[in-house]
């Protein structure tokens, strides 16, 4: 009886969902009727101000589509992506897509495959190669990314003076070696009130035990963590390379001592009040750094000595919901916003480093990127060109980097290096096995 019950209560609901769909559906096509196509955008929160004016710059050239923006904090934006494409809702066209889930989304078949819309010529021309290969999958562009990023050395000009130690050069051909920072930062870590116990460190990341910043450690050393189809690590993550990486993290905070055992969100703020002499971290950071008075100076992101350089990126991306009604629409914004006028736009309101090769050329030609603290975006506009290092390409990449952050954290707090990274591989593989019947 409980059984007949539960089944006439799903039918019900199912019945419900359905009229509420077609009832959504009507809405749209009436909407449509009267001369105005209305897409829907999921987009994060911290964005919607900035979006609204590059929305309402697309309205005013596009008179017969209207853009709605449907914003939420960075978490919710994802849970709200994988209930709404989960349940095939049409609702939304346009999603916004952080690049290394890329993947993950097309093989759940959320994603509305961009080749019909951006020509892989078009791509080339108008990307650099790190967003175009974030946003491809199997061949196909699926979706378009709207801005990258890099990491830089940053560095406080009164501890290096009151310490005596020559700072790092802005200039590319002289970028620091790790084994130069490690040096530096030894002389840069000491004790103001004789507890015995440094106040002030002399190194940092700002994303403490994070995949986006500590991938470059290892890819630096030519190590690959996952397998080229994304669905192995055992060889890759617990490989030689990467271990070797891995003791160099380690040895950072438990043998030389020269980074303090916190958290991502603490880093920041401890570069700020004088407690971190040097700190890798995003460009954004500039301005908040500026604001704050902090007295710092900018140089290239390090490597180690006789490997290549590689430096961390990541893309946020456009893409069109695979149940939207809108497509065409839908495309005419995302090109708009990533190729038109609208990627200007979203520099100049955002100050994300751009993946547009047109305004990176520009940045280069623009003598107001000459002094500093401008001349940063020069600087990045290098590294996202020829040192990016972008995430690996796996449709488990949640499962992947939750597990990596915590294997580095554990290594941070004291976790030897090998066993660590060998539990974490046979951890993350047994979760993407999963994926296996869906990668073809």
């Amino acid at each position: 009886m409980k059984k007949l019950i539960s089944v006439f209560t799903a039918l019900i609901l199912i019945f419900f969902l359905a009229g509420c769909q077609s009832s959504e559906e009507t809405t749209t096509d009436s909407k449509r009727t009267n001369g105005v196509t209305v897409i829907r955008m999921m987009t994060l929160s911290d964005w919607n101000s900035s979006l609204k004016k590059i929305v309402a710059q697309f309205e005013k050239e596009n008179p017969t589509i209207k853009v709605n923006l449907e914003t939420y904090p960075y978490e919710q934006l994802f849970e709200n992506t994988e209930v709404k494409l989960g349940s095939k809702s049409r609702t939304y066209d346009i999603i916004t897509v952080d690049g290394p889930l890329v993947a993950n989304y097309s093989v759940k078949d959320y994603l509305e495959p961009l080749n019909h819309y951006i020509s892989p010529k078009e791509q080339r021309k108008a990307w650099i190669d790190s967003s175009i290969k974030e946003g491809t999958y199997k061949g196909k562009l699926m979706a378009a990314p709207m801005n990258t990023s890099t990491q830089v050395l940053f560095y406080n000009k009164d501890i290096f003076s009151k310490r005596g130690v020559k700072p790092p050069e802005f200039n590319i051909k002289k970028r620091w070696t790790w084994d130069q920072v490690v040096q530096a930062a030894k002389k840069l870590t000491y004790d103001t009130n004789g507890n015995r116990y440094p106040d002030v460190f002399g190194f940092s990341f700002e994303q403490v035990g994070r995949a986006y910043q500590n991938l470059a450690l290892s890819d630096s050393l030519g190590a690959n963590v996952i397998s080229k189809d994304g669905l192995t690590t055992d060889g890759y993550l617990n490989s030689s390379k990467s271990v070797q990486a891995a003791r160099f993290y380690y040895d950072l905070f438990n043998k030389w001592k020269v980074s303090p055992k916190i958290t991502a969100n603490e880093s920041k703020e401890y570069f700020k009040t004088g407690k971190i002499a040097m700190f890798i971290g995003g460009t954004w950071n500039i301005k908040e750094f500026s604001d704050a008075k902090v007295n710092f100076g900018v140089a290239p992101h390090p490597y180690f000595k006789g490997h290549k350089v590689a430096t961390p990126t990541g893309s946020w991306h456009l893409g069109i919901s695979k149940f939207s009604t809108k497509k065409e629409a839908a495309a005419k914004f995302i090109r708009f916003l990533t190729i038109g006028k609208g990627a200007k736009m979203w520099f100049d309101i955002y100050q994300n480093v751009p993946d547009n090769r047109n305004l990176l050329q520009a940045i280069n030609r623009d003598p107001s990127y000459d002094s500093f603290p401008k001349n940063v975006y020069r600087l990045a506009s290098y590294e996202v060109q020829h040192t990016a290092s972008p995430r690996p390409i796996t449709p488990g990449y949640l499962e992947f980097e939750n597990l990596y952050d915590r294997t580095f954290d554990d290594i941070k707090n004291g976790a030897n290096p090998k066993n660590a990274l060998d539990q974490s591989s046979y951890k993350i593989d047994r979760l993407l096995e999963k994926y296996r019947h869906v990668v073809k």
